[in-house]
C-alpha cells in the first residue's frame, strides 16, 4: 500500500514553516542577505520532514536540523532554532525520545550560541545572547519537548485504561457465562433428582398396584394414591421451576428440603416395599441451611438409585454429626455397581453438590455385597446460603 501523507502531516509542515516565514520577512538582521524567493523556498525545504515525521520521528528531526544549519550557511536572515524545529521535537518527544530530542535539541542551541559569540562577523553582546536568546530559546525547546511527553504519557494512560477497560468487560462476560452455567447445572440437578426420585416412586407403586389390584385391592388403592400425590407433587414442581425461568413473580417459592425431611422420604421410599432405616448418630444441631438442603438430595438421588438400580431388599441411610461435619451414608444390600458403564447423571451431580460446599464423596461396591454412597461435608465453613426449592415431593 503506497503511504501519502494526511492532513496531520501538512499541517506540521505549515507549523515548521510559517513562523520561520514571519521571522524571515521581519530581516530582524540588517546585515543579512535579504530575504527572496529563494530564501523562502529554502525554509520550506526545512519543514518538508515534517511530512514523515509521524512515521520516522528521529531521522526527521535529524534531517531538519541538517536543512536549517545549510540553510543558515546560505547567509540569509536568522529564523530561529528551536521554532522551526518544535514541531520535529514535539513529535519525537510524543514518541518517548524526550531525552533524544532534549540532547539534540540543547547540542543545536549551545553551538549556536557559540558561532554567535566566538564566530559571528559582528559583536554580538554576550547578555543578550545568553541571557535573552538563549534562555528563550532554552525555554521554548523546554516547553514543546514537555509538552510532547505530556501527550504520549496521556495517550498512554487512556490505552491502558481502555485496555483494563476491556478486560473488565470480558471478565465481566465470563463471569456472566459461568454464573449462567452454574445456573443451569444447578437447575438440571434438581429437575434430576426430584423427577428421578418421583418416577422411580410411581414405577415400584405401580408395579405393586397392577400385581395386588385382584387378591388386595386396598394395597392397591394405597399405591394409586401414592401415585397420584407423586404425580401431582411433580407437575407442582415442574411448573413453579418454568414459572422461575420465565420471570413469573407470582410463582411460589419454598425453603429448600433439609434434614427434618428425611424422615418422611426415607418413609416414602419405604412405601415401595423396600426396607429401608434412617440412622442417625452424634449431637444434632443447627447446620446452614446449603448443607440441609444438600443432605437431603443426596439421600433422595442415593435412594433413588437404589429403587431403580440396585435390586436391594433393605436399605440404610446414616447421618453421623462430626464435630466439624456431617457424614451421610446410604448403603443397600443389593446387586452392586457391575462395572460396566459409565457414571450417570445422579453420581455426577451428587459429587459436584458435594464439590460446591468443599466436601468430598466416595461410592463403590460393599466388600459384603451391595452398594455405598458416603460423603462427608465441612459444617464449620460452609457460607450461609438459604437455598430454595419450588414444589416438594414425598
Amino acid at each position: 500500500m503506497t503511504w501519502r501523507p494526511g492532513r496531520v502531516d501538512v499541517a506540521l509542515v505549515f507549523a515548521s514553516v510559517l513562523p520561520a516565514w514571519a521571522a524571515l520577512a521581519g530581516h530582524l538582521e540588517a546585515e543579512a542577505r535579504p530575504p527572496d524567493a529563494l530564501a523562502f523556498a529554502l525554509v520550506v525545504v526545512v519543514g518538508l520532514p515534517m511530512l514523515f515525521a509521524r512515521r520516522a520521528p528521529v531521522p526527521a528531526l535529524a534531517l531538519s536540523i541538517t536543512l536549517l544549519f545549510g540553510y543558515y550557511l546560505t547567509g540569509y536572515a536568522a529564523i530561529g532554532l528551536v521554532l522551526p524545529l518544535a514541531p520535529a521535537l514535539f513529535i519525537v518527544a510524543q514518541a518517548g525520545r524526550a531525552r533524544l530530542g532534549a540532547l539534540v535539541g540543547g547540542s543545536g542551541l549551545l553551538l549556536s550560541t557559540l558561532f554567535r559569540l566566538l564566530g559571528g562577523e559582528r559583536d554580538e553582546n554576550p547578555g543578550v545572547v545568553i541571557g535573552y536568546d538563549g534562555a528563550l530559546s532554552l525555554a521554548l525547546l523546554a516547553a514543546v519537548l514537555a509538552l510532547g511527553d505530556a501527550v504520549r504519557s496521556r495517550r498512554g494512560w487512556q490505552a491502558e485504561l481502555d485496555q483494563r477497560l476491556r478486560l473488565a468487560e470480558h471478565e465481566r462476560e465470563a463471569e456472566a457465562q459461568r454464573r449462567v452455567a452454574d445456573e443451569r447445572m444447578r437447575i438440571a440437578r434438581d429437575v434430576h433428582d426430584l423427577l428421578g426420585h418421583a418416577v422411580a416412586v410411581v414405577t415400584l407403586h405401580a408395579a405393586v398396584a397392577a400385581e395386588s389390584l385382584d387378591d388386595d385391592p386396598a394395597a392397591a388403592r394405597r399405591s394409586l394414591e401414592t401415585i397420584r400425590t407423586v404425580s401431582r407433587d411433580a407437575l407442582h414442581h415442574l411448573g413453579d421451576t418454568v414459572g422461575l425461568l420465565r420471570g413469573d413473580d407470582a410463582t411460589s417459592v419454598e425453603p429448600a428440603a433439609g434434614m427434618a425431611d428425611l424422615a418422611d422420604l426415607v418413609a416414602a421410599t419405604a412405601s415401595t416395599g423396600l426396607d429401608v432405616r434412617l440412622d442417625v448418630r452424634g449431637e444434632e444441631r443447627p447446620l446452614p441451611p446449603a448443607v440441609e438442603a444438600t443432605v437431603h438430595r443426596l439421600v433422595q438421588e442415593s435412594l433413588t438409585n437404589v429403587l431403580r438400580h440396585a435390586h436391594a431388599r433393605s436399605a440404610t441411610v446414616t447421618v453421623e454429626h462430626g464435630p466439624a461435619d456431617l457424614t451421610v451414608t446410604v448403603a443397600d444390600d443389593g446387586a452392586g455397581d457391575p462395572g460396566t458403564g459409565t457414571p450417570g447423571h445422579g453420581l455426577q451431580g451428587m459429587r459436584e453438590r458435594v464439590a460446591l460446599l468443599g466436601g468430598r464423596l466416595t461410592a463403590g461396591n460393599r466388600d459384603g455385597g451391595g452398594f455405598a454412597m458416603t460423603a462427608v461435608l465441612p459444617v464449620t465453613a460452609v457460607l450461609p446460603v438459604t437455598p430454595l426449592r419450588v414444589g416438594a415431593l414425598p
